[in-house]
């Protein structure tokens, strides 16, 4: 456990804030920093024409059913199925806070740099937005960063980076 030195909240070992009133709690050389990035327009999902979404390596993810959402992150054996809702917020669980929607924790997120509240995916008729919420260590689609938030129309197929876990992300809206 680590102590925050502003507020003296305690927190889990590799946690980057404090949960209680957001100060950094450590800064070791291996510790993800969160880096700016130049003003840009927002990101259409680059995609070749005709080119097939690319599936999650070791990973044949199973068409969603219309309306579904389906979330492959990587290394998992089976997808995340998202329905009957407009927007999900992907993070991971922490006791001081509401759970996200859909909880990265079991994909190590906690390791690889998911905030507790990193981004929103949510349905607008017939497309899917992504939007980073100011995480701490940034979101990504298909390798181009993502600004905080703005959203961005995703295509199916494509790969989001949240921190460092990989998510394709598969529709049928």
């Amino acid at each position: 456990m680590i102590t925050c030195p502003v507020c003296h909240q305690t927190e889990y070992e590799g946690e980057l804030f404090c949960s209680r009133c957001g100060a950094q709690l450590s800064l070791v050389e291996d510790t993800p920093v969160t880096r700016s990035f130049p003003a840009t327009q927002p990101i259409e999902a680059p995609q070749a024409a005709g080119a097939a979404p690319k599936p999650a390596p070791g990973h044949t993810p199973r068409p969603p059913a219309p309306g579904q959402i389906a979330l492959a992150p990587e290394g998992a054996e089976a997808s995340i199925i998202l329905a009957g809702k407009f927007e999900y917020v992907l993070g991971r669980e922490s006791q001081s806070q509401s759970p996200p929607d859909v909880d990265l924790n079991p994909y190590g997120g906690r390791e690889k740099g998911v905030s507790r509240r990193h981004a929103t995916l949510r349905v607008d008729g017939k497309q899917l937005l992504l939007m980073d919420l100011s995480s701490a260590n940034g979101t990504k689609l298909n390798g181009e960063p993502v600004r905080a938030q703005e959203p961005v129309r995703l295509l199916d197929g494509d790969e989001i980076r949240l921190g460092k876990l990989s998510v394709h992300v598969y529709f049928s809206l």
